[in-house]
């Protein structure tokens, strides 16, 4: 297998006048101040020592075909992200500095219109500059109405309204050049998403055109449920083996107790192993768990999360490693990042199994 690293040549200083937070990208403040550059970091002062561990040292042992098609020798990468809040995916990385995540989880919103797709593209590129490893961005087109019902915008992708901004992210993906896993309308069978078969399909297509025309071969493509979502047939949503790389399939808090979920889990998951296609955990916390106040959570919920990964054969699991108490729409999930938390050294153990791919 050919390795690869995540060093890449540094974006433009446009970022550091940005000045503001990408919401549904990053949470990356933008600063203008004196220190280390956002994007590559500050050079240790001569004599200072080696400069410190970076996650720009993260580096990957599987090439490009092994990504794609999930033939990774019975491993399943370690994942971590999202980067809504930088700070706390490096606090992770640094914790957790002998076994890194190979993969880092990040979002672009089609429909944050509080920024131009020029100030998303910065952002986004940033982070490609920034962080070695795979990257992993979900594409949402989403919008939240006043009465708190949700819009998809899966009509008007399809029919090429946004084709301008896909094509841009497309070509930041394909100058970066790494295998890149993208999963276009994340969660499709969600209510919450309130997406349409025929629209979300034309949609992942259009987005996996789109991409190819730029040159942006290097995506992987991911096609993710979540199994609290729409009763519907998911194969309803499905755009086609020949669109689709892998299967993902996100696990929050009662997946392990809701025999609802669970059914869903099985199926979804013996539908990708029927097609011949790898299994993705893109998303996943034991929300409402509250990880610092209840160390049995580790047997409640990531006990059957390894034994369903080992079991099915899942070839990478990224964990939403966030302080949600932070974040008004969902505080009362709690502090779920899992280097803060009694579970640590459970978890660091787990990532000291022969069978996860760290980006050591």
């Amino acid at each position: 297998m050919c390795g690869f690293n995540g060093l890449r040549a540094p974006v433009a200083r446009g970022l550091a006048g940005l000045g503001a937070t990408i919401v549904g990208l990053s949470a990356m403040a933008c600063s203008t101040t004196a220190g280390p550059d956002p994007v590559t970091g500050g050079e240790p002062e001569p004599g200072a020592g080696p400069a410190p561990w970076s996650p720009e040292a993260i580096q990957v042992s599987f090439s490009e075909g092994a990504l794609r098609t999930g033939a990774l020798g019975g491993q399943a990468i370690h994942c971590s992200g999202p980067l809504h809040v930088p700070a706390e995916y490096e606090n992770y990385v640094e914790v957790f500095a002998d076994q890194p995540p190979a993969m880092w989880v990040t979002y672009y919103s089609l429909l944050d219109s509080r920024f131009t797709p020029a100030e998303k593209l910065i952002v986004f590129s940033a982070h490609l500059a920034r962080y070695g490893g795979i990257p992993f961005v979900g594409i949402s087109y989403t919008s939240t109405n006043p009465d708190g019902s949700s819009t998809g915008w899966d009509p008007q992708v399809a029919a090429g309204d946004f084709d301008q901004e896909i094509r841009d992210l497309a070509g930041a993906v394909a100058a970066d050049g790494r295998p890149l896993f993208v999963r276009p309308g994340f969660e499709f069978n969600g209510i919450w998403n309130n997406y349409q078969p025929a629209t979300y399909r034309a949609a992942f297509i259009r987005i996996r055109t789109l991409f190819l025309e730029e040159g942006a071969t290097n995506a992987i493509w991911v096609w993710n449920a979540h199994p609290a979502g729409n009763v519907a047939p998911f194969m309803d949503f499905y755009p086609g083996d020949e669109n689709v790389d892998w299967w993902g399939v996100n696990l929050f808090g009662r997946a392990f107790e809701l025999a609802s979920q669970q059914t869903f889990i099985a199926s979804f998951v013996g539908g990708a192993q029927a097609r011949g296609k790898p299994l993705i955990i893109p998303e996943s916390i034991p929300h409402k768990f509250h990880l610092l106040d209840d160390p049995t959570t580790w047997n409640a919920w990531f006990v059957p999360y390894f034994d369903l990964i080992q079991s099915e054969g899942i070839g990478a699991f990224c964990y939403s490693n966030r302080d949600y108490t932070k974040v008004p729409a969902w505080s009362d999930w709690g502090d779920l990042r899992i280097e803060q938390s009694p579970l640590k050294d459970e978890w660091e153990g787990m990532l000291d199994q022969g069978w996860v791919a760290t980006g050591g």
